[in-house]
């Protein structure tokens, strides 16, 4: 099945089952064509059609002279939560007729393209497998942090000591049974990487990296520590508060947003690396307000070298714990 195919099959869709469609540029061809074979009639709406009602059989026997089994087919994407009136959903009827055989845990980009939609298609198919996307969550624990897995521990603190890090692969994560030992009492989110390796921790808190397009294993690691209270260091900018909310709307955890308390010395002298930055709304915080008035931001990185951020970061923490 063609693209064009695909594209003319979800037009008819739209028009047999639902009266209307509106135009795209991808469509426009075909609306062009229907409308002179007089199939279709402007709606009084700007770039939206509708079916002349004498055409249904006209429309009908298109459709079954491209998709042959087309009802039974628009069933199946049905059952699959797909909608026939979409052309990527449509691309989906080979793999549903006949979808590979996969048990077990099998790499989402693997289905999909295993099926002929290819590795980046959004939508999932269902399937017996356990899909997963394989990040590896990385971080920095507090002392006395241990993994329990099936028969066997870790002691996160001590690997950490050798390695600098934890990194754990989601299929490992996936079979953690509980985390015990001295839980953190603060879970911090770290946007950038330079500055998750260097964070001066403090002494109940533990690490998570979080960059923008990679926060799924920060959601699991505070979901699975629901007495921890969370804090984000990222960047200040635009960017940076659409990570911490990203977090928040998934753990459904308040935001303590850390911004060091000395920020504004760096705003100040001019330090803001980031220029020509577009805000959007309004900000309390007086150094959001400032950068947002500048159209500036601050990348986290500037502020790891201060000597003041241990104890300041320390006292924020703090502070946090006892607001929430």
């Amino acid at each position: 099945m063609t693209s064009s195919e695909t594209i003319e099959i979800a037009l008819l869709a739209k028009l047999i089952q639902s009266g209307g469609a509106r135009e795209s540029a991808r469509s426009l061809d075909l609306i062009r064509r229907y409308e002179k074979a007089g199939w279709i009639m402007p709606s009084g709406r700007r770039g939206e059609w509708v079916a002349r009602p004498e055409t249904t059989i006209a429309l009908t026997a298109r459709l079954a002279k491209l998709l042959p089994q087309w009802e039974s087919y628009f069933a199946l994407l049905r059952t699959h939560n797909l909608d026939p009136r979409k052309p990527q959903d449509i691309e989906a009827l080979p793999v549903l007729r006949k979808r590979p055989d996969a048990t077990g845990l099998i790499n989402r980009r693997n289905w999909t393209a295993a099926g002929g939609l290819g590795p980046k298609r959004k939508g999932i198919l269902e399937t017996d497998a356990i899909l997963t996307s394989d990040w590896v969550m990385r971080l920095r624990p507090n002392r006395g942090l241990v993994a329990q897995w099936d028969g066997q521990s870790t002691d996160l603190w001590e690997m950490a000591k050798t390695w600098t890090e934890c990194p754990i692969p989601q299929r490992l994560w996936m079979q953690l049974q509980s985390l015990t030992g001295v839980l953190p009492a603060v879970v911090i989110t770290c946007e950038n990487l330079g500055a998750f390796i260097d964070i001066p921790l403090p002494d109940n808190a533990l690490t998570v990296f979080s960059p923008g397009n990679h926060v799924d294993p920060a959601i699991e690691l505070i979901k699975m520590l629901p007495a921890a209270t969370w804090v984000h260091f990222g960047d200040l900018d635009p960017e940076g508060l659409a990570i911490a909310g990203q977090i928040a709307d998934a753990t459904r955890c308040p935001i303590h947003r850390y911004i060091p308390s000395f920020c504004m010395e760096y705003i100040a002298d001019d330090m803001a690396q980031k220029k020509d930055v577009k805000w959007q709304g309004t900000f309390e915080h007086p150094a959001l307000k400032l950068l947002a008035e500048r159209g500036q931001g601050v990348f986290q990185e500037v502020f790891m070298l201060d000597p003041r951020l241990d104890e300041d970061l320390r006292s924020f923490c703090t502070r946090s714990q006892l607001s929430t």
